[in-house]
């Protein structure tokens, strides 16, 4: 090795069956708007997040730019960040979720259905409706 030098590569580098697939997924993407409709859907969440953080003051800030948004929390002693994680996979709901932080991500999948969204909003607008009204 030392003689001749350390080579790498690796199994599918130059691969042309891998490019005529990644062509193809772009293509598909372009001509069925997915792009559009991730940032629609991403533009619509985020705008429905923020009206809950005007609402609830256990809401921080909601922010993010496409399917990847974040929702950052105002923890209290009586309703720590890992309730409302727990509250929203009870409901079905798997968001993001990191202990030693505030920060909820959310990724939904770029199919997802838009009554799925509401029906995301309305829980999350109904767990924060009885913690605050716990306080």
């Amino acid at each position: 090795m030392e003689d001749s030098g350390f080579h790498y590569a690796q199994s599918h580098q130059n691969d042309p069956l891998g490019c005529v697939v990644a062509k193809e997924v772009i293509a598909v993407l372009r001509e069925d708007n997915w792009i559009e409709r991730g940032n629609a859907i991403g533009t619509d969440l985020l705008a429905r997040l923020e009206q809950l953080a005007q609402k609830y003051s256990l809401i921080k800030e909601a922010r993010g730019r496409g399917m990847l948004l974040g929702l950052e929390l105002n923890p209290r002693a009586d309703f720590p960040v890992k309730a409302a994680y727990r509250a929203l996979l009870e409901e079905g709901f798997i968001v993001g979720y990191y202990p030693d932080g505030n920060l909820r991500r959310l990724t939904p999948a770029l199919t997802i259905p838009e009554s799925d969204i509401s029906a995301f909003v309305k829980t999350l607008d109904t767990i924060l409706v009885k913690a605050e009204a716990t306080s």
